[in-house]
């Protein structure tokens, strides 16, 4: 039987870490004031902070985004707010799971995550493209965490 895939992820793979994403921001998470913070009530998030530092994260504004040709990065995500640590690249990798604004390329993750259609009709608050390792070793460490 063929292995069935979404965007280039296997099923399973990415229903997990979609999982994994809705209960990291129900349980509230992303409500700590810092990431030390979070680290100190949940240390085995820290291999994720681990792999987060690996991205280059950049400050951008919404507009210079959809000049990024993003499929050219590497290791590389643009965001519009300074938050470029463990909580916003998760919150940003949930929202382009969950509007099917992720895809596999040639080894990488595409990454795009826009701002409320209503508010604006494009309007991107991240975009990039990571090291497929750097999902691969997410789904593998979630399989620790208990949230």
């Amino acid at each position: 039987m063929k292995e069935q895939k979404i965007n280039g992820f296997a099923m399973p793979q990415i229903f997990k870490l979609y999982a994994f994403l809705v209960a990291y921001e129900e349980s509230g998470i992303q409500n700590y004031k810092s990431t030390n913070a979070l680290l100190n009530e949940h240390p085995e998030l820290s291999e994720l902070e681990i792999r987060i530092k690996a991205v280059k994260c950049h400050k951008s504004n919404a507009d210079e985004m959809k000049d990024i040709d993003f499929k050219m990065l590497d290791n590389e995500i643009y965001f519009t707010k300074r938050n470029n640590n463990l909580f916003s690249f998760l919150s940003h990798l949930r929202n382009s799971i969950a509007h099917g604004n992720i895809a596999e390329h040639q080894g990488k993750v595409l990454i795009t995550d826009l701002a409320d259609p209503k508010r604006r009709p494009i309007d991107f608050t991240a975009r990039g493209c990571v090291d497929f390792q750097v999902i691969e070793d997410f789904t593998k460490t979630i399989n620790f965490i208990e949230l």
